[in-house]
């Protein structure tokens, strides 16, 4: 890449979050912070940390550590923030309110910006808002996507959801609840707020349909007021689903039993559980489910898992006999399949969610769930980028959840994806893979 700034020192990351910030930094702990809106430095964020920041002020934010898909990266494109993470020690040396350059999509921190170097990064800032506010507007005019690939969003505030309406979505496609009760962890086992919750987003969509994904603690999500025991290795220990069977009385039954009451509110709602490893354990919940449906007089919903573990995926022929849509969690699947922790800054440069392996494993889902009529969606990261909508979108996938900032940007993507083209990405991402590759050929057969 050919030098940007003449001065500036270059710190070099990992792509958390796509987008440009330009502003001063300052630290987690820094007592005086710059006038106005700043760039955030740290060691890690938490996605607690993450979803309190206040947007009025935190422009972006880079991490000494971390990994690009964290669910702290997660909550980072939620909100719409640009994010670089693994970006090394040095970055937390930098000196209160020294003016920076952060390119999320390059994973890149420009350092010490002055003079004729500080024009540019502003002027390049203002370009890029000038891009994706005509891309949110050509989004808004054209209408749905062609092809059959429907886009869903996602989002980290409750707030958040008033701006459905103005993005072309059709509904919330993954609600991750835990991700509700951040700053009040206290009321995670509360039936009632949680039925407060659905109904309120309810209400705030319009009636558009969204998909509930059930508490998803474990792995880099803690809720210390569970006091849950400390695990070796938490991704692969007693997260999701399985956290939830071993406690159905405080966990999942008081959120089945706030779902199917919001649902006879009039709430349009579908149930999805998370880390889903065998059959039994989709049939377990389900059981339970019906018998919470039952017991409230409440109507059916539709019940489906996310695909994110190897075992589900290989065994998706067995689970399209049971469930009545599939969802592939593409963050936590990358993972598994790569054998990389999401969240180890020594593996950050090593996490491809475009491997050929992941790709093969995403075609192989949705070839079997198609012929089936189980409808498959993918959210994630991967999701919420041009070059992976592409991509997920040539494998088979009917449906995106996407970030709500991702949208114009993504729906641009799809709208110049025919049929011609979608053979050839498909092609590709099955013999050869990889996100660089995949991304030069996506992008130049898209003009993107």
């Amino acid at each position: 890449m050919d030098r940007l700034f003449e001065n500036a020192a270059t710190h070099h990351g990992v792509s958390g979050t796509r987008g440009w910030a330009v502003a001063p930094v300052r630290g987690l702990d820094d007592p005086a912070s710059p006038q106005g809106r700043y760039i955030l430095l740290a060691d890690d964020l938490t996605p607690a940390d993450t979803a309190a920041l206040d947007l009025s002020l935190v422009a972006g934010f880079c991490t000494a550590s971390g990994g690009p898909t964290s669910h702290t990266v997660q909550v980072a494109h939620g909100l719409g923030i640009p994010a670089v993470v693994a970006a090394g020690p040095a970055v937390l040396d930098l000196m209160p309110n020294t003016v920076c350059a952060l390119d999320g999509t390059a994973g890149l921190l420009y350092a010490g910006l002055d003079g004729p170097d500080l024009h540019k990064a502003i002027a390049r800032e203002d370009e890029q808002a000038a891009q994706a506010q005509a891309r949110h507007e050509a989004a808004l005019a054209a209408g749905p996507t062609p092809g059959g690939v429907s886009l869903a969003t996602t989002f980290v505030k409750p707030e958040q959801a008033t701006e459905l309406t103005r993005a072309a979505a059709t509904g919330i496609g993954l609600l991750a609840t835990e991700l509700l009760f951040l700053g009040r962890e206290h009321e995670i086992t509360d039936e009632n707020a949680h039925h407060r919750a659905y109904l309120d987003l309810a209400r705030a969509v319009h009636g558009a349909e969204i998909t509930v994904r059930t508490l998803d603690i474990g792995g880099d999500k803690q809720v210390p007021a569970l006091n849950l025991p400390h695990e070796d290795n938490s991704f692969l220990g007693v997260r999701g689903l399985r956290l939830a069977l071993r406690r159905p009385d405080d966990l999942l039954i008081p959120q089945l039993r706030a779902l199917y009451r919001a649902a006879a509110d009039g709430a349009r709602l579908r149930i999805m559980f998370p880390m889903v490893t065998t059959v039994e354990e989709f049939t377990r919940a389900a059981t339970l489910a019906e018998d919470v449906r039952r017991r409230l007089a409440a109507p059916k919903v539709p019940l489906g898992v996310m695909v994110e573990v190897p075992a589900c995926a290989l065994a998706v022929d067995h689970f399209v006999q049971h469930v009545d849509f599939l969802s592939i969690g593409t963050n936590d699947l990358t993972q598994y399949l790569l054998a990389a922790s999401r969240t180890n800054p020594a593996l950050a440069r090593d996490i491809d969610p475009l491997h050929v392996a992941v790709n093969r494993t995403v075609a192989h889902v949705a070839d079997t769930a198609g012929p089936a009529g189980v409808p498959v969606s993918a959210c994630g990261g991967l999701a919420a980028s041009p070059v992976g909508a592409a991509v997920l979108a040539s494998l088979g996938v009917s449906s995106l959840t996407v970030t709500l900032p991702a949208i114009p940007a993504v729906h641009e993507a799809l709208t110049r994806l025919d049929d011609t083209a979608r053979q050839s990405i498909r092609d590709e991402a099955l013999t050869t893979g990889g996100t660089g590759h995949l991304t030069e050929h996506v992008t130049a057969l898209l003009g993107l």
